[in-house]
C-alpha cells in the first residue's frame, strides 16, 4: 500500500452510564463504585493511565458492581491496556465486556482493532461488520474496517466504507486522510490530492496527511513539493520513512 492509514481505537469510555441492577444494592456499594470510577476518569483526564487503570480494577474485582458499569469498566481498562500495547491483556478484557453486553458496538472497533494487529484476520473483520450493524451512524465502525481492507490490499471496499464514514463524519481529517490513501492505491491522484488538501484543511498538523500528499505529488512527478512534504510530515511524525524512489 502506498503508506500507513489511520486506525482508530476507542480509548476509553468513560461515562456514566445507567443501566439495570440485578439485585438491589448497599449505598455503601453503590458509593465506593461511583467512587472508584470518579478516580478513574480524573486519573486518565490528567494522563496517569497507571492509576486510572488500578481504579478500574478494584471496579472489576469488587464483586459487587452493577453490570452496566462493569461492563464499561472492563472496556475502559482493556483500551488502556490496548494503548501499552498488551493486546492479551485487552482482548481478555473485551471478552468479558461483551459476554456480559454483547451488543456493545464500540468493544467490537476495539476488539477488531486488536485481533487485527494479532494477525486474526477473519476474527477482525467479523468484528468491525458487527460494529457496523449494531451502530450503522458510527463513523468508527466504517473508519476501521475500511482500514482492514485498504489494508488487506482492497481500496476499493475501503473507498466505500470510508465514504460512509464521511457522511456520518465530513470533517474527519483522519478518515480523508484514509480515503485519500484509498484513492491513490486505485490509481486517482487527483482525488486523492482533494482529500490530503482536505484532511489539512481541517488539521494543518496531520503527518499522514502530509505524507499522502507527498506521495501524490511524487506520482504527479512534481519532485519539489513531494519532498516539501514528505520533510513536514516526518518533522511532525519521525517514524514515518520516505517511501521508495519511483524513478521518475
Amino acid at each position: 500500500m502506498p503508506g500507513r492509514g489511520i486506525l482508530a481505537v476507542v480509548v476509553t469510555c468513560l461515562v456514566c452510564l445507567v443501566g439495570a441492577v440485578s439485585r438491589p444494592l448497599a449505598a455503601e456499594e453503590t458509593n465506593q463504585a461511583a467512587k472508584d470510577y470518579a478516580e478513574a476518569a480524573r486519573a486518565l483526564a490528567a494522563g496517569d493511565t497507571a492509576g486510572a487503570s488500578k481504579a478500574l480494577t478494584r471496579i472489576i474485582e469488587s464483586g459487587r458492581t452493577p453490570p452496566a458499569l462493569l461492563v464499561t469498566a472492563l472496556f475502559s481498562r482493556g483500551a488502556i491496556y490496548h494503548a501499552k500495547g498488551n493486546l492479551d491483556a485487552a482482548l481478555a478484557d473485551y471478552d468479558r465486556a461483551l459476554s456480559l453486553r454483547p451488543d456493545f458496538a464500540e468493544v467490537y472497533v476495539n476488539r477488531g482493532n486488536a485481533r487485527y494487529v494479532k494477525g486474526d484476520k477473519a476474527g477482525a473483520l467479523a468484528d468491525f461488520d458487527r460494529a457496523v450493524d449494531l451502530s450503522p451512524f458510527s463513523a468508527l465502525g466504517f473508519n476501521n474496517r475500511g482500514y482492514f481492507h485498504l489494508s488487506e490490499g482492497d481500496p476499493i471496499k475501503a473507498t466505500e466504507d470510508f465514504d460512509r464514514a464521511l457522511d456520518l463524519a465530513p470533517k474527519s481529517s483522519e478518515v480523508l486522510c484514509n480515503r485519500g490513501m484509498a484513492r491513490l492505491m486505485r490509481d486517482d491522484p487527483e482525488g486523492a490530492l482533494l482529500d490530503f488538501d482536505a484532511a489539512l484543511g481541517i488539521n494543518p498538523k496531520n503527518a499522514m496527511a502530509y505524507r499522502g500528499r507527498g506521495l501524490v505529488y511524487d506520482r504527479l512527478g512534481k519532485k519539489d513539493k513531494a519532498a516539501a512534504d514528505l520533510a513536514t510530515s516526518r518533522e511532525l511524525d519521525p517514524r514515518l520513512a520516505d517511501p521508495p524512489a519511483t524513478g521518475k
